[in-house]
């Protein structure tokens, strides 16, 4: 670590003048122009993602049959992912702050490339429920990691469109993973099943690029081997700049612990939950709600799939660019949300006759709730300061915010209109935009009376949390992101 960064992590102060020396604020060789050009080399090396479960596509062809499972297994085995995914998640990410990155998530790629492959080879419900356990293991770590990792690189005004790219490729996964069960159903084959070739084609690369990120990816700017010395100062210096007083990079269990005693935090997690839970019922029961709108054959359902969840990439895309462009993340997710509740209101109530405007409905609000993760998930991270408490936060809202996961496995119960799912996911989406309201006036709130503190006043807020190591984002300098 060059001297200047040195300077910039051990010398915290009660103010960001002295956090940061001017030397690194105000460093007029760090052009604009330089910054793009480092911002740009990072991308290359760290959006690399392919990451996608295809058992919505899987029970179009077949699995549901072939392994003798009642509807409620189905659901069963959808909703148990969820379970080890929640109990995985802050103890992985405590082991990536502790940790080399790259080696951690290596590590989850290969074992959950090996589950998945293995889950070609169920036979039986038990079978499938423990893969799916395992899967959901083994994932945990992988998004909130991802999005820690992320913000070792780039500054908050930088984050949302860099997480919002990496995440589109969750539903650039899902155009290519109908597409992939399209193509392997019209192939005869005797030995496998066109289920099994979707698991075995979703696991075998996940496990080939496990060896290649744990070599390829990065682990920190100030030891990245694919920037120059000088570009590894411009890119320690420009985080540190952002920070202002909170770039704290100690670790201490005081630091873990007050992540929980932060009010934020359980807006935040009630905030991803509701969103998770019209997230993932779209995400394994879009196959079937498309089949079920008209009297095409499963393969076309399939296929049927994949201009939603393009659409919904290309939506991830421009919505976090704009975020990123305005830095403002509530209104863009209430945008968003206004969507979504408009697509669940016409599939509920739409004839089953109109087909072109149930397909148009489930468009809606593909689009709308794969964007809204990308903007939420860069809104939380944008308001947590220090590496401990912003590694542990991003866990923990989406640990506890998958446990919508394991209700949107159960809501789509009433085929073949779905109206009960439709209603369910339409509430939360509704509780969802009150939240995200609510949470904007409070920050704002926040955010104006950390602007009129007196210099006394100051000093008791940074003492009240524990002083420099413990205050974080709580410092009375740092504006939360609106």
């Amino acid at each position: 670590m060059t001297e200047i960064t040195q300077k910039t992590v051990s010398n915290k102060s009660e103010s960001i003048a002295e956090v940061v020396p001017a030397d690194v604020a105000m460093k007029e060789e760090t052009s604009i122009e330089q910054l793009e050009n480092l911002s740009y080399k990072e991308d290359n090396r760290l959006n690399k993602r392919l990451v996608k479960s295809n058992i919505g596509n899987a029970k179009l062809g077949g699995l549901e049959e072939d392994l003798h499972m009642s509807k409620s297994e189905y659901q069963w085995s959808l909703s148990i992912f969820y379970f080890s995914y929640v109990i995985f998640d802050l103890p992985s990410n405590i082991i990536m702050r502790r940790w080399r990155p790259s080696h951690w998530l290596g590590i989850l790629m290969f074992c959950w490339g090996a589950v998945a492959t293995a889950m070609a080879a169920s036979t039986s419900f038990a079978g499938l429920a423990i893969c799916r356990f395992l899967l959901g293991l083994f994932e945990a770590g992988f998004f909130p990691g991802v999005i820690y990792f992320m913000s070792l690189w780039y500054t908050r005004k930088e984050y949302g469109r860099r997480i919002g790219f990496f995440w589109s490729f969750s539903s650039l996964a899902g155009a290519f993973g109908g597409l992939i069960a399209f193509g392997i159903s019209q192939i005869k084959n005797d030995a496998l099943a066109t289920w099994q070739w979707l698991f075995i084609i979703e696991g075998v690369p996940s496990i080939l690029l496990a060896v290649v990120s744990a070599w390829y990816l990065p682990n920190k700017p100030e030891t990245a081997r694919f920037l120059t010395e000088e570009e590894r100062e411009h890119a320690v210096n420009r985080l540190a700049n952002d920070a202002g007083a909170s770039n704290d990079h100690s670790w201490s269990w005081a630091q873990v612990v007050s992540v929980f005693t932060d009010w934020k935090t359980y807006i935040y997690m009630c905030i991803y939950i509701l969103g998770t839970v019209a997230l993932q019922g779209v995400t394994l029961f879009l196959p079937s709600i498309v089949a079920n709108m008209g009297t095409w054959s499963k393969p076309v359902a399939q296929a049927l799939t994949v201009p939603p969840y393009f659409l919904a990439f290309l939506a991830t895309v421009a919505i976090s660019w704009s975020s990123d462009k305005y830095f403002e993340r509530a209104y863009h997710m209430v945008g968003l949300n206004s969507i979504a509740l408009l697509g669940f209101l016409l599939l509920m109530f739409l004839s089953s006759d109109n087909v072109a405007g149930n397909y148009i409905a489930a468009c809606l609000v593909t689009i709308s709730v794969y964007g809204n993760v990308a903007v939420k998930v860069a809104w939380f991270n944008n308001n947590y300061g220090g590496l401990t408490r912003r590694a542990v936060a991003s866990a923990a809202i989406v640990s506890f915010g998958t446990i919508g996961g394991a209700i949107g496995g159960q809501i789509y119960y009433d085929p073949p209109h779905y109206f009960a799912g439709n209603t369910i996911a339409f509430s939360c989406m509704a509780g969802q935009t009150v939240l995200v309201i609510l949470l904007r006036i409070l920050l704002a709130r926040e955010n104006k009376r950390r602007s009129r503190l007196s210099e006394e006043q100051r000093e008791l807020e940074i003492h009240k949390y524990g002083g420099m190591d413990l205050v974080g984002d709580r410092h009375y300098s740092f504006k939360y992101v609106l």
